[in-house]
């Protein structure tokens, strides 16, 4: 069976780790990157089935990354899942009309990024849901 490839883009090494650890626990093939310029370097190669992308990182945002990766991907789409603490409306607009294909507020608990990693990688359509309410 040929293990499906995430890659992590996220700035905070704990929060890599613990979902790296996590994801890997579950089947998957897991690499990471710390900072937006090294999630472009690797996210280019076209080896990841599905990024899971940090909003806010170091570098160039996630939304930076997600566009460059688009345009250099194109034979070879990845599925993204955005994951950031920024619940305002305008951040979660910008997300689905930058093409993201799921995103997960902060903090999220990792049996629900595991649900969404597997629903992704076996390519369900997306479930219709409201916008979380605004706090």
């Amino acid at each position: 069976m040929i293990r499906r490839r995430i890659l992590v883009a996220e700035d905070d090494p704990a929060s890599v780790e613990l979902v790296q650890a996590y994801l890997e626990t579950k089947g998957y093939d897991v690499s990471a990157a710390l900072d937006g310029n090294l999630a472009l370097e690797m996210g280019g190669t076209g080896e990841y089935d599905l990024l899971i992308l940090d909003v806010h990182m170091p570098l160039y945002g996630g939304v930076e990354v997600l566009h460059m990766l688009r345009k250099r991907l194109l034979s070879h789409p990845i599925k993204v899942i955005a994951l950031t603490a920024d619940d305002r409306t305008s951040v979660r607009d910008e997300l689905r009309r930058d093409g993201v294909d799921s995103y997960l507020i902060k903090p999220v608990s990792l049996a629900h990024l595991g649900d969404e990693v597997s629903r992704l990688l076996a390519g369900a359509p997306a479930p219709r849901r409201a916008a979380p309410p605004l706090a």
